[in-house]
């Protein structure tokens, strides 16, 4: 069936027209035929059918059974169907029952169709054959076209709840995205703009008695700045390029040369030069320490920092830990927690865990624990 033809008998005036239609054709052929066919029953049995055919779609197995009914009962009474219009009810209705009934109720009724056939032929040539060809083929292939369309209305559903699911597993992946830009726009931008500002502060204190030492206070906000623009170019063209090796003990060295200028003491334990780190791991252990010499030169300035990187195992331990406030710092009340959130949430993401917390003997801690081996979940 061609898609112009289903889209036609789809319409909701189909049906009354093809019962409209049959009607007409049975009666022509009803009253054009011999004199014995002339009767008032089998006219009205013509009509019947037509009626049975309209609701073919939404009662077909009524529709079927009131077919035969009337194929059964019109005989009885010395009616006549006319043969040719009875033949394409029949075919119709048969169809029907496959298409849009039920297994058990639509052949239940195509073989009640079936047997009322016979019965009205008369049992002197049972069985008569053509009446099973006239009914259970077109009944087997409605109820083929009638699987097709539930596995195509299944597939159609599951297309729909797939593209669902991508939309909100995109949506998600936005948010996600942005967490994780989040995280890294306030570990960049935190850590530089603490550094300038004490840099800031040191050298205009040291500008009147000391201008070498001021020049070296500005020349660091000047490296502060630059390291801070690389960084944010990189995050914007989503680079990823391999940070490992020297490259990555570089990016460290730079990061505790910019807190000691920034007048922490810092105290470093290095990794041995033979252990490698995962870019993943890496970057953590690099934020880690950057989280914790920014919350160091915010809260405790001039503070002893003692920074270790330990390879336990298969485990990094990451510390960084600070003796406490020497004097009181303007920059001890920013900050929105965000750090410390994001970066538990970053290293969780590779299997890894985080502590923070003050010291019992003054000043605070901030521990990691990462996998030497992971896959990235983010």
């Amino acid at each position: 069936m061609t898609e112009p033809v289903r889209r036609l008998l789809a319409k909701p005036w189909a049906d009354p027209a093809l019962a409209a239609l049959l009607t007409a054709a049975g009666l022509l052929s009803l009253f054009a035929g011999p004199e014995s066919s002339h009767s008032r029953l089998a006219a009205v049995s013509v009509i019947l059918l037509g009626v049975a055919l309209m609701l073919r779609r939404s009662h077909p197995a009524w529709a079927c059974w009131a077919a035969a009914a009337v194929v059964l009962v019109t005989p009885a009474f010395d009616g006549r169907l006319p043969g040719a219009t009875t033949l394409i009810v029949v075919f119709v209705l048969a169809y029907s029952c496959g298409a849009y009934a039920s297994l058990g109720p639509g052949l239940l009724a195509v073989a009640a169709l079936l047997v009322a056939l016979q019965v009205a032929e008369g049992l002197t040539d049972f069985p008569n054959v053509e009446f099973t060809f006239e009914t259970l083929p077109p009944w087997w292939v409605g109820r083929q076209i009638r699987l097709r369309g539930e596995v195509v209305r299944a597939l159609a559903e599951r297309t729909e709840e797939l593209e669902a699911e991508q939309d909100a597993f995109a949506r998600l992946s936005v948010r996600r995205e942005r967490a994780r830009i989040a995280r890294e726009l306030h570990d960049i931008v935190g850590h530089h703009l603490a550094v300038m500002v004490v840099q800031a502060g040191a050298g205009r204190m040291s500008a009147t008695g000391n201008s070498e030492r001021a020049i070296q206070q500005f020349e660091s906000i000047r490296q502060s700045g630059g390291q801070a623009l690389a960084e944010m170019a990189r995050l914007v063209d989503i680079l990823h390029a391999d940070r490992g090796g020297a490259d990555g003990r570089d990016r460290f060295r730079l990061l505790i040369d910019q807190a000691s200028a920034g007048g922490l003491e810092v105290d470093v334990t290095p990794l041995p030069v033979q252990v490698m780190l995962p870019n993943d791991v890496e970057d953590a252990a690099f934020r880690v320490v950057q989280e914790g010499l920014t919350n160091a030169m915010k809260h405790a300035p001039g503070a002893e920092v003692h920074v270790r990187l330990i390879a336990h195992g298969e485990d990094l331990e990451v510390e960084v830990r600070d003796a406490g406030a020497v004097d009181g710092s303007a920059l001890a009340k920013t900050g929105s927690g965000l750090g410390l959130t994001g970066m538990r949430e970053r290293i969780e993401s590779i299997g890894g865990s985080l502590d923070a917390g003050p010291q019992a003997h003054g000043g605070w801690c901030l521990s990691a624990r990462l996998p030497m081996a992971v896959n990235s979940m983010g």
